[in-house]
């Protein structure tokens, strides 16, 4: 080993720290915690008590990098001597900050200026130690729910009238409940000792009566005014994540499956609007009748009320010791039905090509592992809640006991009359029978407060852009690309120092082998993703300085996959004008050669395209999307192998529709066939992110170079295909 590698020393970190991260795993691939601290000088990898396990001078540095493994990776160093070094290990929920860390340390190790910064990530609960689900998330453990339900209450602020109307309905119901006991002691005793008259018992039952008519009209009442502000909080939370979720950017989906997202809008606030509706009001309005009834009770007998409610402490403990775990228990049943629904969304969206590949039986095996998880996990709560459900019944069938033997015995001493002690038996109905279901209470609210908090989660997370005024500034379209350098993981970029200019109007060719840059350089350029080093400029100005929205607006993009909603032709030509009249539709669908087959539909502009646009054909959704690109009338124009799925003579007549087209625009264009190319003011070929040749189509043919070697490969296979086809 080289002198420049050093392990199990106790010796201190030299020099300021640059870089700080925290590694989740041990050498042997168990959890635990490892600092990995970057200086000036040194990369060190620190345990929890400080001592330096391993340590590697900067300069010594050859190459570091990241090494995937199963459910995470590993960082390794290679110096320039030939040794190597694993310095940490970690998980997949940590990875990509590895990926950063790898990067600063190759600046460091260059002797250029250190661009990465990052900041500490929390993947363990500051307070008790737990792993978090997920990195700089909230700890279920330590979730204060109590501050959660003061955030869920905040959506009241628009239904103040219904919550007092609710609040006083509720008052009511507790008041209402409360008086029938009174009745019932007034006609025992007035049985007993025979002051019972026949009026006065119509009377009592008259108003016992009339009570309950009041009671079952303000619980009605109650539940519909609870429904109606349930589903409006519940509505304006889904519309608030669905509104964040739209604003992040690129890298969240990158990271985060759709079937999970959407279990975030639809399953998390599900839990709550069912809290809202049955939880909340149940624990209202019996939190009010327990203390109503215990202060009837301490007037009724002090002694009698104090033995009849010894066991709650008792119940208070078996609460303790059984619920609060529930709430970890129940985060990770929210985890795996997202799992669930993300493998459910995925093979459903994929069907096409399962059925192509005869994969059924796979998938179904993912899915039932899937749900077996979900099953077992939800059967672990389940459990240990119906063990302490029935506990606390034995203690609720306790203060029974005690309300006959200690009331009873004062009833035969006369202590206490017998219409007082049924008033007693039915309190302790209306106090023990709710507590007993406050454990179901707290399942719900546990649910439910795991629930809105990923949803706070995701409201709390920054957005792509925090400005849009709506204005939009007119760009030219001049396009440069200064020392750009990026990738999708930062330690292994996929564009390298990459530096052109565009004048406005231009049509730029984009020309490579598949994983040459090609579509990272226009996912850049459409701002999908910011450059890791160096500037985009639009106009002169960094684009990063630009509203983003208002950049948008004035880009037009056809993908290689175009993407059509489930709806009419007419609306997704529309989709970016939806003012867009009918001729202009129409003139966009022809100039984009879509005019002619869209009526030969049937519906004409108004067919239903279906989901993902599957009624159409290839090339007719091809066609709808240029059409859509083309009403946009954008300044900069994206087209990523936008003729890749048309025939030959569509081709053509696309690309005659697309020189009037790009008039007065500036234009990026990929093509599958090179030739295509020929009308593009420059090509700008590419080749494992970095720019190798730049020319016309011609002077590039007679340079020979990379660009003539791709039109003659592409010649070759041409050639062997027509062979084929004969």
């Amino acid at each position: 080993m080289s002198s420049t590698l050093q392990s199990a020393q106790a010796v201190p970190v030299e020099g300021k720290p640059l870089i700080e991260l925290e590694a989740d795993l041990t050498e042997d691939g168990r959890y635990g915690a490892r600092r990995v601290v970057v200086t000036s000088s040194h990369v060190s990898v620190l345990e929890p008590g400080g001592a330096v396990l391993s340590r590697v001078a900067i300069e010594d540095i050859g190459t570091i990098k990241n090494e995937p493994l199963v459910s995470g990776g590993r960082l390794r160093v290679r110096t320039k001597s030939g040794d190597e070094l694993t310095l940490a290990t970690y998980s997949l929920t940590v990875a990509h900050r590895f990926s950063d860390l790898a990067r600063g340390v190759e600046e460091l190790a260059a002797g250029s200026e250190l661009t990465i910064a990052l900041p500490q990530e929390r993947t363990r609960c500051e307070k008790c130690g737990l792993p978090l689900p997920e990195a700089d998330g909230f700890c279920p453990s330590c979730l204060n729910r109590g501050k959660t339900l003061i955030r869920v209450a905040a959506y009241l602020k628009p239904y103040k009238t219904r919550t007092a109307v609710l609040v006083l309905l509720s008052m009511t119901s507790t008041g209402l409940n409360l008086v029938p006991p009174l009745i019932q002691r007034t006609l025992v005793d007035g049985f007993k000792d025979g002051t019972m008259t026949t009026p006065l018992l119509l009377q009592n039952v008259g108003l016992w009566g009339l009570l309950a008519l009041a009671a079952s009209a303000t619980q009605i009442f109650t539940g519909r005014n609870m429904a109606f502000l349930a589903a409006h909080i519940s509505a304006d939370l889904r519309n608030a994540v669905f509104r964040a979720v739209q604003g992040l950017g690129i890298r969240y989906f990158d990271r985060k499956p759709v079937g999970a997202i959407a279990s975030r809008v639809t399953n998390d606030t599900e839990r709550l609007w069912f809290f809202l509706v049955d939880g909340l009001p149940f624990f209202f309005i019996n939190v009010l009748m327990f203390f109503g009834v215990i202060g009837f009770l301490f007037w009724t007998d002090v002694g009698l009320a104090t033995a009849i409610l010894l066991p709650i402490p008792l119940i208070g403990l078996v609460s303790m010791y059984f619920w609060k775990p529930l709430s970890i228990m129940f985060h990770k049943v929210s985890q795996k039905m997202a799992r669930l629904h993300m493998h459910l969304n995925e093979s459903l969206s994929g069907i096409r090509v399962v059925k192509a590949f005869v994969k059924e039986d796979f998938e179904f095996g993912k899915f039932t592992v899937r749900n077996r998880e979900w099953r077992d996990t939800a059967y672990a709560g389940e459990r240990r809640w119906t063990t302490g459900f029935g506990i606390m019944t034995f203690f609720i069938a306790l203060a029974a006991l005690i309300n006959w033997g200690y009331g009873g015995t004062l009833v035969i001493q006369g202590r206490l009359t017998l219409g007082e002690f049924v008033m007693v038996n039915s309190y302790l109905l209306l106090v023990y029978g709710p507590l007993q279901w406050f454990a179901q209470i707290n399942n719900w609210f546990s649910r439910a407060m795991a629930g809105a908090e990923r949803v706070f989660e995701v409201l709390d997370m920054a957005a792509e852009s925090p400005n849009d005024d709506g204005a939009v500034q007119p760009l030219r379209g001049e396009v440069a690309f200064e020392g750009v350098r990026f990738g999708y993981d930062k330690s292994n970029p996929v564009i390298r120092n990459m530096s052109f200019d565009v004048k406005a109007g231009e049509m730029i060719g984009l020309v490579g082998h598949s994983g040459s840059g090609k579509s990272t350089t226009i996912n850049l350029i459409a701002r999908f993703y910011e450059p890791d080093a160096g500037r985009i400029l639009v106009d002169g100005r960094d684009y990063r300085e630009l509203d983003l929205a208002d950049f948008r607006r004035q880009i037009g993009i056809v993908l290689q996959e175009p993407f059509l909603f489930n709806g009419t032709i007419a609306e997704n030509i529309a989709y970016g004008k939806p003012d867009a009249t009918f001729d202009e539709i129409v003139n966009a669908a022809r100039a984009a050669n879509a005019h002619d087959f869209i009526l030969a539909k049937q519906d004409g502009y108004d067919t239903v395209v279906g989901e993902r646009g599957a009624r159409l054909s290839g090339g007719e959704r091809q066609r709808v999307s240029i059409a859509r690109a083309i009403l946009h009338d954008p300044k900069i124009l994206i087209l990523d192998e936008a003729t890749s799925s048309v025939d030959v003579e569509t081709e053509r007549q696309i690309q005659e529709a697309i020189q009037n087209l790009i008039a007065n625009r500036t234009t990026f264009a990929i093509a599958h066939r090179l030739t295509t190319l020929r009308t593009a003011n420059r090509l700008i070929v590419l080749e494992r992110g970095e720019i190798k040749e730049v020319g016309t189509h011609d002077e590039l043919m007679q340079a020979g170079g990379v660009f003539a070697k791709l039109v003659e490969t592409q010649r070759q296979i041409n050639q062997v295909v027509e062979v084929g086809n004969v």
